[in-house]
């Protein structure tokens, strides 16, 4: 399988998460809408239970990746690194601990420092790495690039459909807006039989003027494509990262993770169905770390029955980032 990456700008503000399973569904609608129900089954939809031939990345600030989720540092690997960084340049102690407490926090990790440490990944070599970003040479804060969204409370008032007038009690609520203050990197494996950089391009720059996410009848969630380029992610290693919601699968081995319960919602025209909510998903956030039995273009499972009355598709797959994992023991410090 083929990945490109694709980075784009949002125009307006956002009122839903960049989450793969969310993209994916969005990307099917758009192909729908594009290239007819037919085409859509033949191409994206048959046998992808089995044998997907689209899958979708989260979205990321452009040029990093999630941050692996691993083992915390061992009490004598935390000493030792304030040691290094902070007290042998004649920094107060506090003060290191409460840099790498903000290094704890970090969601992200620049693409080219995870390059940097692939091949022997560790909780240390992370921290290290993300703090060595983060402090001069001697040892003195400097100034941090924010990679966190700005969201927005927007009041709102409930209009009643009898009346055509605001209710008079408990009709008021309050909706959160994002903006990114950063461009987007998302991520797409495809079968390159039968997706090509052109429709790829047709499909995303679609999707950015009809709107990604919810009120995008109203403005929300435009965008537009700034670059698309063929991607050469690891392609080897002894575990993988992955950079999508997923179930796993029993090719893969231990890891370490974070969970996730999806309450997903029908797109498209099915949005004004009945009942246009799915079944509830747990699912395993991005970053998610796991050593697998083998190498693969993709792994997870794909779920069936998330919705009572459709036959829809949910991308439950783990788009792998290849890594080499530590052998190292962790002592957790929590």
């Amino acid at each position: 399988m083929q990945i490109y990456k694709i980075t784009i700008r949002f125009l307006s503000y956002i009122g839903t998460p960049l989450h793969s399973d969310t993209i994916f569904g969005h990307l099917c609608w758009i192909y729908r809408y594009l290239y007819g129900k037919e085409r859509l089954k033949e191409k994206i939809l048959h046998h992808y239970e089995t044998r997907p031939h689209l899958i979708v990345s989260c979205g990321f600030p452009a040029g990093y990746l999630p941050r692996p989720v691993l083992p915390p540092l061992s009490s004598s690997d935390l000493e030792a690194m304030v040691d290094k960084y902070f007290i042998k340049k004649g920094k107060h102690l506090l003060r290191g601990l409460d840099i790498l407490k903000k290094v704890k926090k970090e969601k992200f990790i620049a693409k080219e420092d995870m390059e940097d440490i692939r091949q022997d990944v560790s909780e240390k070599a992370v921290t290290e790495i993300l703090l060595c970003g983060r402090i001069n040479n001697k040892g003195e804060e400097i100034t941090h690039e924010q990679l966190t969204h700005v969201e927005t409370t927007i009041p709102h008032n409930s209009i009643s459909r009898l009346s055509g007038s605001v209710l008079k009690g408990g009709g008021f609520y309050h909706s959160a807006e994002m903006t990114f203050k950063y461009d987007i990197d998302i991520y797409v494996k495809v079968d390159p039989e039968i997706f090509d950089i052109q429709t790829i391009k047709t499909v995303f720059e679609t999707l950015g003027k009809y709107g990604f996410g919810k009120d995008k009848s109203t403005g929300k969630g435009q965008f537009e494509v700034l670059d698309i380029t063929q991607e050469n992610l690891p392609q080897e290693g002894n575990a993988v990262m992955s950079l999508s919601y997923f179930v796993p699968d029993e090719s893969l081995k231990d890891g370490y993770y974070n969970l996730f319960t999806k309450f997903g919602k029908l797109g498209g025209h099915y949005a004004i169905t009945e009942i246009p909510f799915k079944n509830p998903l747990i699912l395993m956030a991005p970053g998610s770390v796991f050593k697998v039995k083998k190498i693969k273009d993709y792994y997870g499972i794909g779920v069936r029955n998330i919705h009572a009355k459709t036959k829809i598709k949910h991308q439950t797959y783990l788009f792998p980032y290849f890594l080499g994992l530590s052998e190292s023991k962790h002592v957790s410090n929590i």
